[in-house]
């Protein structure tokens, strides 16, 4: 008996940690100071729960574990299958087919170019290199948490991949408000505040950092933006089915490997249907998008808690170089495509 309540303080505990500092991190946000915004709740939450992990004596680090493992696997999945409320079947038929065709080349050439770039040029390991380019390729630092099991990253790869996205993601939210405001490159797409939206949807890291970049655009521009980015989501689905196929027979001995299914992930799928036929009433619908944000924080938090700086510092240049890579891959690809499919 005595065993069991200890256990289950333990994992209180790890969870009222996680709790706290996510909470912080999403009041920070609101405050009117320009670097928190910039980082995004997700990204503060983190970086609080690092700086947590460095303070805390091994004790009380042994004390939260439990709850904070728990953060870490199971409120991530439930924070990610939340995640799919936030699209509809109507977002994206708005979009059109062209949008849905780039956000499909966008995440397979980023992919792509990761993996074999992050490894010939750079030389990073496989899992690492992945988790820079889904971050980059889907949606930031979601793409990097959903994508780690998939990947059996290690549990350090996973902030320094977090890290670069976040760092290149808050470099395109400054640059694509500025290129909006230079006539030669809406010269260059007919002066269309639509395909300019297209463009940022289907190349910005993260969808924080496309709403704030969609709040500086004429309304057809926005919602296009936020359409986009939205259906680059959802490609988050088939590429952890590819990856989860792909990493389960690298690293079984097996001559015929089954296949895990991210479970999550299928669920993930099928809520913008739900959202679609409007079976969640609007207030519960809003407040199930503060849950979804604060399990992702708690998730982001627990992973934070675990990092050690070190850790960062040893990973080195080659990372923010992979990521300085795709970087300019999306802006420039990304350009062409929005000529080329309109």
């Amino acid at each position: 008996m005595f065993v069991t309540l200890l256990s289950r303080h333990y994992l209180f505990t790890g969870l009222a940690l996680a709790f706290f500092l996510t909470l912080t991190a999403l009041s920070l946000v609101q405050m009117p100071l320009p670097i928190f915004p910039l980082l995004g709740p997700l990204t503060l939450a983190m970086l609080l729960g690092m700086a947590a992990g460095h303070c805390s004596s091994s004790d009380f680090t042994q004390q939260t574990e439990r709850g904070l493992q728990f953060s870490r696997h199971y409120l991530l999945r439930a924070g990610i299958i939340l995640y799919g409320l936030r699209i509809s079947l109507d977002d994206l038929s708005t979009a059109g087919w062209g949008a849905l065709l780039i956000d499909a080349i966008v995440v397979t050439t980023i992919l792509l170019t990761a993996a074999w770039a992050g490894v010939r040029w750079f030389r990073l390991d496989v899992p690492t290199a992945l988790l820079i380019g889904a971050g980059s390729a889907i949606c930031g630092a979601a793409a990097v948490l959903a994508t780690a099991p998939a990947l059996r990253a290690r549990n350090q790869a996973v902030p320094v991949a977090i890290a670069t996205v976040v760092l290149f993601g808050s470099a395109a939210m400054l640059l694509y408000p500025w290129l909006f405001t230079q006539t030669w490159v809406m010269t260059l797409l007919d002066g269309s505040a639509r395909d300019f939206g297209r463009l940022v949807g289907a190349t910005t890291h993260e969808v924080a950092q496309v709403t704030a970049i969609a709040a500086t655009l004429p309304a057809d521009g926005a919602h296009t933006a936020v359409v986009t980015k939205l259906m680059r989501v959802m490609l988050l689905v088939p590429v952890l089915l590819v990856l989860s196929r792909l990493f389960q027979h690298r690293t079984e001995s097996s001559e015929t490997p089954s296949l895990t299914i991210p479970w999550f992930a299928l669920v993930f799928m099928l809520l913008p249907l739900v959202n679609s036929l409007e079976l969640v009433p609007a207030a519960i619908l809003t407040w199930l998008h503060q849950l979804d944000q604060l399990l992702l924080g708690m998730a982001m938090t627990a992973l934070g808690f675990a990092t050690r700086i070190s850790a960062i510092r040893a990973a080195g240049w080659r990372p923010l170089a992979l990521g300085a890579l795709l970087f300019v891959l999306l802006l420039t690809g990304g350009t062409l495509l929005t000529l080329l499919i309109s």
